[in-house]
C-alpha cells in the first residue's frame, strides 16, 4: 500500500518538462501526428501503415521522412527528438551519446544540436569529425541511421543566433565551474537560470552542425521486414533496396 501510494504521488508531482518559469509550458511539448497503429489483440506484432515502404518511391518518401524530422524538430514527445549521435575518441574508442535534436534543414541537408566546448565531445571531432546519428522507434519499430559530417560553431554569428533563440535555462548549463565528465566529489545542484541577456556560458556553447548525404531506414513488419539506402545529396533524390 506505501509503495503504491509513493508510486502515485511520483507520479502526480513530478514534472514531465523542466522549465524556467513554474507555470510556462516547455517550447517542444506540442502535439504532433506521426502514424497509426494497429495492434492485434492477444499478440505484440504491430501493424504500422505509415512506414509501409512498398506504399512510397524515393521521393515521396524523403517528403514523409522531412515532416517527420520537423515534427521532431518541435516536439519533444516525438521519437526521434532525441537522436544517439557516435564519435570516436583518439585512440580509437567509439563513444555515444543521447543528444536533443535543435534544427533541421532539409536543403543542406543537415541536422544541429548544441554541446559544451569542454565536452570530450569536441577533442573527439577534433581528432575525427564523422558522426553516426541513430533513431529507433520502439512503438512503430523502425530504426533510421545516417553518417555525418560534423562542424562546429562557437562565438561566431551561428553561435550566437543559437544562443538567442535557447531558453534562459539552457542556457544555464553551460555556466558550470565543472566540465563535463570532470570527476567530482558529490552531485552538484542544479545551475541557476541566468537573467535574459545574461551572457555567461555563452563562451562554451557550442553548434555542432550535422551533414548528411545518406539515411539507412529499416523497418519491422511481421510480413518481411524493408530496408532501404535513401540517398538525399541528388536531385532528384534515390534510393536502393537492402538485405534486412
Amino acid at each position: 500500500m506505501i509503495v503504491a501510494s509513493l508510486k502515485q504521488s511520483f507520479i502526480l508531482t513530478l514534472s514531465r518538462y523542466a522549465t524556467s518559469l513554474p507555470d510556462e509550458p516547455h517550447p517542444t511539448g506540442a502535439k504532433y501526428t506521426y502514424a497509426f497503429y494497429t495492434r492485434h489483440e492477444k499478440s505484440s506484432i504491430v501493424n504500422n501503415s505509415a512506414w509501409d515502404l512498398t506504399q512510397y518511391n524515393a521521393l515521396s518518401f524523403w517528403d514523409f521522412c522531412i515532416t517527420q524530422f520537423n515534427n521532431a524538430i518541435h516536439s519533444a514527445k516525438h521519437p526521434f527528438h532525441v537522436a544517439n549521435v557516435s564519435s570516436v575518441t583518439g585512440n580509437g574508442f567509439p563513444q555515444t551519446r543521447s543528444v536533443v535534436l535543435r534544427q533541421f534543414n532539409e536543403t543542406l541537408p543537415e541536422f544541429t544540436f548544441h554541446t559544451d566546448l569542454r565536452s570530450p565531445k569536441i577533442k573527439d571531432l577534433q581528432h575525427c569529425k564523422n558522426l553516426c546519428l541513430h533513431w529507433y522507434d520502439s512503438l512503430a519499430r523502425v530504426q533510421i541511421r545516417l553518417n555525418a559530417l560534423a562542424t562546429t560553431h562557437n562565438q561566431n554569428e551561428r553561435a550566437k543566433q543559437a544562443w538567442q533563440d535557447s531558453r534562459n535555462s539552457s542556457r544555464a548549463c553551460y555556466g558550470t565551474p565543472n566540465p563535463p565528465g570532470a570527476h567530482v566529489d558529490q552531485f552538484p545542484p542544479a545551475p541557476l537560470v541566468p537573467k535574459t541577456g545574461d551572457s555567461k556560458g555563452f563562451s562554451q556553447f557550442v553548434v555542432v552542425a550535422c551533414q548528411f548525404e545518406e539515411l539507412e531506414i529499416l523497418t519491422l513488419h511481421a510480413t518481411g521486414h524493408q530496408r532501404v539506402l535513401l540517398s538525399v545529396k541528388n536531385n532528384p533524390v534515390s534510393w536502393s533496396i537492402i538485405a534486412p
